[in-house]
């Protein structure tokens, strides 16, 4: 089939060989008219115009069709144009929709395959979460059981170290008893005699202390501590304190200082607080060199009582700090008079200072001496 182009080339070629008809036939029909004016016949020269007439209309009703045939074919073609335009256009945009169609394909296979590839890490995890929870819970199966066999353990630890402890007191006793009865019934005794008799009894006396603070441990671990709380004057009970401990200090030639507000109370145990005190101060006299001192302060400060007891010995290093109050520790600092330490003293006073809702901590530099702050909540008087 031509296309609209081509056939409106034709129709106007057409138009063009009708118009050149139309001038060829108009000629011919003058010569005819001068022909037939000069023979003088009226009635053919009017036959023949009419005949030309006739077939001049008919050419321009042919050239007026000719002509509206063009102008169809010409708006046609326009037309055709215009919708060829448009359909490149709509197939531009088809090919570019196609591309990005393309495109988003690409995509969506790689998120498929990344989401395949997730969904498969996904369930390795779940996988290895599910054994890390089973491995939790037998963990945590094999942690009770061991619980409760250390609790059996520590529970037939502490029955035995009460049993050890009180059966080993009665021979220490009876060994201090002996001790006094020969050195009363023996007056005429040697000096090295009396010496070493003094030496069996110090010792026989020092593990007996040792045997009632190990017990005194075991007995707050296993919160068996047994409080009685009363109306306690601090102020007093340090004073008494200082004042026995006046012949332990001259005779390592060491000074007692009190500075002691008077009247300060607090509600507890009686017993344990003197043990407490006691402990700290023989600990500051026992690591206190010769010809220094040693302070005993007590003040009342926003509704709690604080003690405070400050040497003049060795110090902490930050080691020794932080072992301070532990079980059994030794710390690098040394006693000045060839003194022993269990290791249990200050343990234990921090287990009752606790024990009466108080607070215990110590301050110190190496090389400066220490100093040991106890505060409890005061009672009116």
């Amino acid at each position: 089939m031509p296309s609209p182009t081509a056939v409106q080339a034709q129709i106007k070629q057409l138009a063009k060989e009708m118009r050149a008809c139309q001038s060829h036939i108009l000629k011919s029909y003058e010569k005819i008219s001068s022909k037939i004016s000069k023979t003088g016949d009226k009635k053919l020269k009017k036959r023949v115009a009419d005949e030309v007439d006739i077939v001049k209309e008919k050419f321009q009703k042919i050239a007026k069709k000719v002509s509206l045939v063009e102008n169809s074919v010409a708006e046609n073609n326009s037309l055709l144009e215009w919708k060829q335009q448009d359909l490149q256009v709509q197939a531009e945009e088809l090919k570019l929709s196609h591309q990005k169609i393309l495109e988003k394909n690409t995509e969506l296979e790689q998120q498929t395959e990344s989401l395949l590839d997730q969904t498969d890490y996904l369930y390795e995890a779940n996988q290895t979460i599910t054994q890390m929870h089973e491995e939790v819970r037998r963990q945590k199966t094999e942690i009770e059981e061991k619980s409760r066999e250390l609790e059996a353990l520590n529970q037939e630890k502490n029955n035995l170290i009460g049993i050890v402890a009180h059966d080993l007191k009665s021979p220490l006793n009876q060994i201090t008893g002996l001790a006094s009865i020969i050195k009363l019934t023996n007056a005429s005794m040697d000096r090295e005699t009396v010496h070493c008799i003094d030496m069996i009894e110090k010792s026989a006396t020092r593990l007996n202390e040792m045997i009632n603070k190990i017990l005194d441990v075991e007995s707050i671990e296993a919160k068996k501590l047994n409080l009685t709380i009363e109306k306690v004057n601090l102020s007093k009970v340090m004073a008494d304190l200082a004042e026995r401990y006046l012949l332990n200090a001259r005779q390592k030639q060491v000074e007692i200082f009190c500075t002691l507000e008077p009247n300060v109370f607090a509600e507890l145990d009686k017993g344990y607080t003197e043990q407490v005190f006691e402990n700290i101060l023989s600990n500051a006299l026992k690591f206190s060199p010769a010809y220094r001192s040693v302070y005993v302060k007590l003040q009342h400060q926003d509704g709690r009582a604080i003690a405070e007891i400050k040497d003049e010995g060795p110090g902490l290093n930050e080691e020794d700090k932080k072992k301070l109050f532990g079980k059994y520790q030794k710390l690098s600092a040394k006693p000045t008079g060839n003194e022993t330490s269990t290791g249990l003293g200050l343990s234990i006073v921090k287990k009752f200072v606790e024990a009466m809702h108080g607070d215990i901590w110590c301050e110190s530099m190496e090389g400066n001496g220490a100093s040991f702050f106890v505060r409890f909540s005061t009672s009116q008087r």
